[in-house]
């Protein structure tokens, strides 16, 4: 796959991830690009979430280099939204914003209650995280995605638990930061329509890597 490297947000090299005795996936090379979105693709167990958190710092890989664009050296510093929620229970919607750090910055609160309002939960402001719904709790975390000031999303079955509209709405969200610019490397067990062209990147357990257009 051929990059201009100044748009060149991420680059994979070589890179082979095990568990165990088992090598997921091993030689695995791809760039992401500025205002792009690539999806991860594969059957369960071949190293998709294992993927996105070694790419984030959050597990080590065995082999290979994980190397993120620099600007004035300063490398830049992706957003991470997993499959299991970031949320405290006992806190409230807007705690839970509030006192979470976004790459060590913290963020106003009048920007906070826009972000809650956007994704729908401006009812639920104050409400202790615990008596939220799996979707609700959804759409807490991607409160983040509004608030994170960074180029690079990286999103582990981010549509989990969402309604169809709430789909729609990540959807159309994902394509406006692309269009502006932003890349996205996600996983998702679900059909995702945008309206901006979407890469696969394939993991079929057999140590290969396959790109999909």
């Amino acid at each position: 796959m051929t990059s201009n490297k100044t748009d060149q947000v991420l680059s994979i090299k070589s890179l082979g991830i095990r568990r165990s005795e088992r090598w997921l996936f091993r030689e695995l090379d791809f760039q992401l690009q500025a205002g792009e979105v690539i999806q991860v693709v594969g059957p369960n167990g071949a190293g998709k979430t294992s993927l996105l958190r070694s790419i984030c710092g959050l597990l080590p890989h065995a082999e290979g280099q994980v190397n993120w664009k620099s600007i004035n050296d300063i490398s830049v510093l992706p957003i991470f939204l997993g499959h299991l929620p970031a949320v405290k229970p006992e806190l409230s919607v807007l705690e839970n914003l509030l006192y979470h750090p976004l790459a060590g910055q913290f963020v106003s609160q009048d920007k906070i209650e826009l972000a809650i309002d956007e994704v729908g939960l401006s009812f639920y402001s104050d409400t202790a995280a615990r008596h939220l719904s799996a979707g609700q709790i959804r759409r807490v975390g991607l409160a983040r995605l509004l608030l994170a000031k960074t180029d690079c999303w990286i999103l582990d079955e981010p549509f989990t638990s969402l309604d169809i509209d709430g789909c729609h709405w990540l959807e159309e969200k994902i394509a406006s930061f692309v269009k502006q610019g932003g890349s996205v490397l996600l996983t998702s067990h679900q059909a995702i329509n945008l309206t901006v062209p979407l890469k696969l990147l394939e993991l079929d357990q057999a140590e290969q890597f396959n790109y999909v257009s």
